[in-house]
């Protein structure tokens, strides 16, 4: 039987003399990142391998990197001081690809991460003493401004410096017969010059994403902007006898056309609605803006609750955009909705199944005292803790 021999390093590797070969004694002890493991007192042996090859062995940290639920890039000055002026760029565990950010612009982040927040448990009653609170209220006022268009002097600014300078990134989703329609734009507070430049095409790349809104509009609202948006003076034309109501109980009353103020105001009947609605506010996405369903990452959901001051029904439409977990709290999606609303279920119970009716809000948005909230109470350090970005908060 033949042996096999034990492998010898070829004198091509071997070194040339003696005193080379105390270079491969490193005294790992001297390098920064090696570290003793306590018990045994020596480093381990991937540790000195990555030390003798001068690297950094970060393991341990990056292995968290992905176990957090956000992690967050924000500018902050050499004494670790943040600014919260640039916004952050934020990745989401299990949303977005591992090492991608998304923008979550300044006045997100700054209206969103803080502790001046209050807490509201909702009931049935609650729920239904909220909707006559919007029911009571007017139309959105710059929604209605923004839909007089040219026909009041001064005109609109919304009017006159975004859709006269670029109408195409305005679209009216017209309703299913006598129904409320939508009119789509950007949602301006929150976006840059870009659009009255008419440079749209590319914010799916830029960092601030898309964001837009769809308003309804009830047939009793000013439809001077929507006749002007379809080029046919009859579309949307309110009948001779019937005049403008903003108030929107009012208007239900005089045209038994729903006024919808809010996802309260949702029912089943609506489902086919709502299906529109996603499907125009996705094509006007892909037509106007270049958008792919494959690429970017696509939001469409409602706020509850809002302010009687907006309370009019409005579908907020983001693109590659960052969000606050603040804000997420209160957000409901379009499928969502549409899902709970075609199982026969009502709103009232997607709302109250949100934490069992438990939300928190900024206390400087007012929510937690509209007329209908049940008395507010200060929310638990767990739950500050849940809704807020990991940043130093305290060093704003």
């Amino acid at each position: 039987m033949t042996s096999i021999q034990a492998l010898q390093c070829s004198a091509a590797t071997m070194l040339a003399d003696s005193s080379q070969s105390r270079h491969l004694d490193l005294d790992v002890q001297a390098v920064r990142n090696s570290q003793v493991n306590p018990k045994t007192h020596k480093a381990s042996a991937i540790r000195r391998t990555l030390d003798a090859y001068g690297i950094d062995d970060n393991r341990k940290t990056l292995s968290k990197l992905n176990q957090d639920k956000y992690h967050v890039l924000i500018k902050s000055d050499e004494s670790g001081v943040i600014d919260f002026n640039h916004g952050a760029y934020i990745s989401k565990n299990l949303e977005d690809d591992y090492g991608s950010f998304r923008w979550l612009n300044p006045r997100g982040l700054q209206k969103y991460q803080t502790d001046d927040l209050a807490q509201v448990t909702l009931t049935t009653t609650n729920l239904a003493q909220l909707q006559q609170t919007y029911k009571d209220a007017n139309v959105t006022q710059f929604l209605v401004e923004l839909l007089y268009g040219n026909s009041r002097e001064p005109s609109d600014k919304v009017y006159k410096e975004v859709y006269k300078e670029n109408p195409d990134v305005f679209h009216y989703s017209a309703p299913l017969g006598t129904g409320n329609g939508f009119l789509i734009y950007p949602n301006i507070p929150y976006m840059s010059q870009t659009y009255t430049a008419g440079q749209v095409t590319d914010l799916p790349t830029r960092p601030e994403g898309i964001q837009l809104t769809a308003w309804a509009v009830h047939p009793t609202a000013p439809q001077n902007l929507i006749q002007e948006i379809n080029g046919d003076l009859s579309i949307g034309q309110i009948p001779s006898n019937q005049k403008i109501e903003l108030h929107q109980h009012r208007a239900e009353l005089m045209t038994g056309v729903k006024s919808l103020t809010s996802i309260l105001d949702l029912e089943q009947g609506d489902v086919e609605m709502l299906e529109k609605l996603k499907l125009d506010s996705f094509q006007h996405l892909v037509d106007t803006y270049g958008v792919s369903a494959e690429k970017d990452k696509i939001s469409l959901f409602f706020h509850f609750p809002v302010a009687p001051s907006t309370a009019t029904l409005h579908l907020h439409i983001w693109v590659n955009k960052g969000d606050h977990p603040l804000n997420e709290s209160r957000a409901f999606g379009i499928d969502e909705v549409i899902h709970h609303l075609r199982q026969g279920e009502t709103i009232d119970t997607l709302i109250l199944s949100r934490n069992d009716g438990q939300f928190i809000l900024p206390t400087k948005d007012m929510l937690h005292k509209i007329k209908g909230m049940p008395e507010s109470k200060t929310p638990r350090p767990a739950d500050y803790r849940e809704l807020k970005l990991p940043i130093g908060i305290e060093n704003r």
